[in-house]
């Protein structure tokens, strides 16, 4: 896979270079030279493989070493003192840069942006893909057949940041810094991603209207078809017409404009496909074509059909508050103990329903066997869908066993539920 150095490093990743040198003792000579210790913070050895310091004048060349438990590259180098322009470079053997071949393919005009041969997906142990040959074996041939190898060489064994060679240049950082013999002296340098931005991807062509000179014809009459269409990257539009109704005939079928003619009667679909490069996009128009007259005759109509379904509408729940009471009753759990309402209590009695459609004619009840007075004091339920209706109940003011039902009704089709209760 193509790794994005935006994330693998940051947009910059501070690197700190602190140059020590020791005082020798007052006997001694005093040292010409310094200490460049060098720490990268913040990398993987899977992003970055191997990372080089060099240190001009002199061209001082040190592979710094990873560090897999601290994350980091590190490295010393020993310099005479003076100045020094350093320059840093990380490698990795994990990036593949996208290659655009700028026409058409099956994958927008960029050749495998990456992945050799296989598109990246291999499925055969690592030995065939479809004639293809595999460059990269999978390092598990035991794993059932199955490589998930993205096309990619499998991870390297851990490098020490520079034992060996090899991989693609992807970051680079440089600074100036003044070695003084028996000082300390710090420097901050930035390594910065030197890789292109991901490529960009074909814009499919755009199709702003298709039409038809009539909506209704007889057989053997002419009708007029042409697209308008656009493509925003410049690229070069190709057509294609087609029809439902294997009787017709196109005089350019693969043309933005063209003459359709139909030799029996039908309802057709006539569609077009507009191409760029390896995108397609496609519209339609329909075309009813009737028999001409006969004798005088009347000739034939057409009829547009449209249908809608209506489902039957649902209770799902009760929400019952008030005197002390607050319960939720739902209609798959129906037998649910219910506590007992009190006699003469005003109770808030919400229901909460489903109609699965915005068509139709809604309406809902809530009804009491025990008496009492029951009223409507809210309901969303006039355009159907999920809804809820909120009812007030006052109970009997004598003992009872009550059952309280809800209905719901959608054109004709209807829907109760049912849950009992005692009033005391």
């Amino acid at each position: 896979m193509r790794m994005n150095f935006n994330r693998a490093l940051g947009v910059v990743v501070g690197l700190t270079l602190a140059l020590v040198a020791c005082q020798p003792p007052d006997e001694q000579p005093v040292s010409t030279e310094g200490e460049a210790e060098v720490v990268v913070r913040g990398l993987s050895a899977y992003q970055i493989d191997r990372m080089v310091i060099t240190a001009q004048p002199g061209n001082v060349i040190q592979p710094l070493v990873y560090n897999s438990s601290a994350g980091t590259f590190s490295g010393r180098l020993v310099l005479p003192a003076g100045e020094y322009a350093l320059n840093v470079e990380a490698f990795s053997s994990y990036y593949y840069p996208p290659v655009q071949d700028g026409g058409p393919s099956s994958d927008g005009g960029y050749y495998d942006a990456g992945y050799p041969y296989d598109s990246g997906y291999s499925y055969d142990s690592g030995s065939s893909d479809g004639g293809y040959p595999d460059p990269y074996p999978d390092p598990y041939p035991m794993d059932s057949g199955y490589s998930y190898d993205a096309g990619m060489p499998p991870p390297p064994p851990p490098m020490d940041g520079g034992s060996t060679g090899g991989g693609t240049l992807v970051a680079t950082g440089s600074a100036t810094v003044k070695v003084v013999a028996g000082t300390t002296t710090a420097v901050t340098l930035r390594v910065y991603d030197i890789t292109p931005p991901p490529p960009q991807g074909d814009i499919a062509p755009i199709i702003r209207s298709v039409t038809a000179s009539t909506a209704e014809t007889t057989v053997g009459s002419p009708v007029m078809l042409s697209v308008d269409a656009v493509d925003l990257d410049g690229d070069t539009l190709f057509y294609s017409w087609s029809s439902s109704c294997p009787s017709s005939f196109f005089s350019s079928p693969f043309s933005a404009s063209t003459r359709w003619i139909n030799s029996s009667p039908g309802a057709c679909r006539i569609s077009v496909t507009v191409s760029s490069r390896s995108l397609s996009v496609t519209e339609a128009v329909d075309v009813a074509v009737f028999s001409a007259p006969v004798d005088g005759g009347p000739g034939e109509g057409s009829v547009q059909v449209s249908g809608e379904y209506i489902p039957r509408p649902t209770i799902n729940s009760f929400d019952i508050r008030g005197g002390g009471t607050s319960v939720n009753v739902y209609r798959y759990n129906p037998n649910m103990p219910i506590p007992s309402l009190r006699t003469g209590v005003t109770y808030t009695i919400n229901v909460q329903l489903d109609y699965g459609t915005r068509s139709g004619l809604f309406d809902n009840a809530l009804e009491f066997d025990c008496g009492g007075t029951v009223t409507k004091s809210y309901d969303n339920c006039t355009t159907g869908g999920y809804c809820s209706a909120s009812y007030s109940w006052v109970a009997p003011t004598s003992l009872a066993a009550c059952k309280m039902t809800g209905r719901a009704a959608n054109s004709g089709l209807t829907d109760s539920f049912s849950i009992g209760f005692a009033v005391r």
